[in-house]
C-alpha cells in the first residue's frame, strides 16, 4: 500500500463507472448527486429515510490485511439522507446499473409479470430491495420465503398496487437465472484501482463547508480539538434526516470511515466490543448467540436500509430519549469510550445522559466505542419497543429488565425505560424493590403500579401521557409472562 495522503476529492464506482466528486457536489445527498447526472430512476420522497423510494445498493473496500482489500456484499441504504462524501473508496449500484445488456433483470421480470409497479416512484426501491434478496440468496443457496421478502421489504413502502403482488414476484424468482451483481460490479480490477487510495485521509472544503476523513484516531482528536464544534457523522441516519430539514447543518463535519479499528467488533474478556462504525446490522448478527435478547431487539429497530447504514454509537451519542438500543445498554450497563488530546475516558451509560440532549461529553472528545458487557446464565433479560407499527416506527415507549436469579429470588434487578421522560432512565426505587423477592405476578404487577409515579411521560403525536403510563405498567406484567416460561417453578 501507498503511504497515507491527504486527498481533496472522493472516487466512487457508480454501476461500474468511476466518479471523482470534490468541493460543493461532495456534500450533496447521494439521491440528489444521482438524479442530477443521468441518473433519474432513484426517486426522493420522503427524504427522511422512510419510505424506501431512494433505496441503492452500497459495497465498500476494506482492507483485509497489510496487502490484501476486498469488498463487501451489497447491502441497501437510503440515498436521500447520506451525504455524498460518506462513499469514498465504495461501489453503488443504481436501479439503472441492474438490466443486463438492456434487458431486464430477474426481480425486473417479476416485478412486470405480476404486475408489481404502478406509478413508479416506489418501484426503483422495491426493485433494489429485491435485488439485494436475490443477490444474497443466490450467493447462500437458500430460497427465498414470503416472510424473508417481507423483512427485506420492511423499508420501501407501496403505495398504488399493495404488496400482495410485490411478494408474489419476489417468491417467484428463479435464482438460477440471478446475475450475481457482484462479478459485475465488485471486480478484482476495480479493487486494485482503489487500493493506492485506500488509506488516504480526506479533507474536502467548499467556501464555508469543510468534511474531513482522518486515517487515524491520533489525526481525528487532534482536529477535533482545535475544531470542537466540527460533528462526528457516522451513517447519517438521523443526522441527514435534520439536514435535509434544515434543523442540523452537516457544514464542518467528521467521518471515522478511515480508521480501520473503528469497524471492530468482538468478545473481549469483559463484554463485546462496539466499534464507532460497527453497523446495527453487524451488531445483529454478530450477539445473536452471546446477547440473543439484543439482537432480537435489533431485528425491529429499523429497516435494512437504516441498520446497514445507521451505527450504535450513533444511536448513543444522539442521546433519544426514545433511541431504541439505549434501555437494553442501560440494563446490561454498557459503557461508551471517548478519546480526547489528553486520554482516554470511560464513562458508565447510567451517568452519560444528564439532560434532554446533555450528555457527559467534553467538545473536544471523539466516542470511539461501546463496551456492552455479557450476562451470565443466571441472568435473564427481556427488552420491549412499543410503536404505532411493527416495522420502522419511532418508539413511544421502550422497556429493558435484565434480573439475577438465584432460584426463584431476584438477588439483582435492573430496569430501564425510554419515551417516559426527557432521556433514557434508569429505576432504581424498582430495583431496590425488587431485590431479594420472590419471582411473581403479584410483585411485578405492583412495580408496574408503582412506576406510574415514577416517569414523567409527555403527550405527543405518537402518544399520551395515560397512554405512556398504561404501557409502562403493563410491560412489567408482559416482562413478567415471558420470564416465567424461563424460570423453572420451585
Amino acid at each position: 500500500m501507498a503511504d497515507s495522503k491527504i486527498r481533496n476529492e472522493i472516487h466512487v464506482f457508480i454501476n461500474g463507472v468511476e466518479h471523482r466528486i470534490g468541493g460543493e457536489k461532495a456534500f450533496l445527498p447521494l439521491a440528489q448527486y444521482l438524479r442530477t447526472h443521468s441518473l433519474p430512476g432513484t426517486k426522493v420522497v420522503c427524504a427522511e429515510g422512510d419510505c424506501g423510494a431512494c433505496t441503492v445498493l452500497a459495497s465498500k473496500l476494506k482492507q483485509t490485511s497489510a496487502a490484501a482489500v476486498e469488498w463487501t456484499s451489497f447491502q441497501t441504504i437510503n440515498s436521500c439522507i447520506a451525504p455524498m462524501y460518506l462513499f469514498d473508496m465504495g461501489s453503488l449500484v443504481t436501479v439503472e446499473g441492474l438490466s443486463e445488456q438492456e434487458e431486464l433483470n430477474e426481480v425486473q421480470d417479476q416485478m412486470r409479470a405480476f404486475h408489481g409497479g404502478q406509478c413508479g416512484y416506489c418501484t426503483p426501491g422495491m426493485v433494489c430491495a429485491l435485488s439485494s434478496l436475490a443477490e444474497s440468496s443466490h450467493c447462500s443457496g437458500k430460497n427465498i420465503s414470503e416472510k424473508k421478502a417481507r423483512n427485506h421489504l420492511t423499508g420501501n413502502l407501496c403505495r398504488c398496487t399493495g404488496y400482495e403482488p410485490i411478494l408474489q414476484a419476489a417468491t417467484h424468482l428463479d435464482l438460477s437465472k440471478w446475475k450475481p451483481l457482484k462479478d459485475k460490479y465488485l471486480t478484482a480490477s476495480q479493487a486494485q484501482g482503489f487500493a493506492v487510495r485506500l488509506n488516504d485521509s480526506l479533507m474536502i472544503e467548499a467556501g464555508s463547508r469543510r468534511f474531513s476523513a482522518p486515517a487515524s484516531f491520533t489525526v481525528a482528536v487532534d482536529q477535533k480539538n482545535q475544531s470542537p464544534e466540527t460533528r462526528l457523522v457516522a451513517g447519517a441516519t438521523d443526522l441527514g434526516v435534520l439536514h435535509n430539514k434544515g434543523k442540523v447543518f452537516l457544514d464542518n463535519a467528521m467521518s471515522l470511515h478511515k480508521i480501520a479499528d473503528t469497524e471492530k467488533i468482538d468478545i473481549r474478556a469483559d463484554g463485546v466490543w462496539v466499534g464507532a462504525r460497527v453497523t446495527l446490522t453487524q451488531l445483529e448478527n454478530f450477539v445473536a448467540n452471546t446477547l440473543p435478547e439484543l439482537s432480537r431487539l435489533l431485528r425491529i429497530f429499523a429497516s435494512p436500509q437504516i441498520k446497514n447504514q445507521g451505527t450504535l454509537v450513533g444511536n448513543v451519542m444522539n442521546g433519544s430519549p426514545i433511541g431504541d438500543s439505549i434501555p437494553a445498554l442501560l440494563a446490561l450497563e454498557a459503557r461508551v469510550h471517548l478519546q480526547s488530546v489528553t486520554g482516554l475516558r470511560e464513562v458508565p451509560l447510567s451517568q452519560f445522559y444528564k439532560a434532554y440532549k446533555v450528555f457527559d461529553v467534553k467538545p473536544n472528545e471523539i466516542a470511539t466505542g461501546v463496551l456492552i458487557p455479557v450476562l451470565g446464565t443466571e441472568w435473564k433479560s427481556r427488552f420491549f419497543k412499543v410503536s404505532l407499527r411493527k416495522d420502522l416506527d419511532i418508539s413511544a415507549v421502550t422497556f429493558a429488565a435484565a434480573l439475577k436469579l438465584d432460584g426463584t429470588r431476584i438477588s439483582e434487578a435492573r430496569f430501564a425505560m425510554g419515551g417516559v421522560g426527557p432521556t433514557v432512565v434508569r429505576l432504581p426505587e424498582l430495583e431496590k424493590a425488587a431485590q431479594g423477592q420472590k419471582f411473581s405476578e403479584a410483585l411485578f404487577a405492583d412495580l408496574g403500579k408503582q412506576v406510574r409515579s415514577l416517569i414523567k411521560p409527555i403527550s405527543d403525536l405518537r402518544a399520551s401521557h395515560e397512554y405512556r403510563l398504561k404501557v409502562a405498567e403493563n410491560l412489567f406484567k408482559k416482562c413478567h409472562l415471558e420470564l416465567e416460561q424461563e424460570i423453572p417453578c420451585p
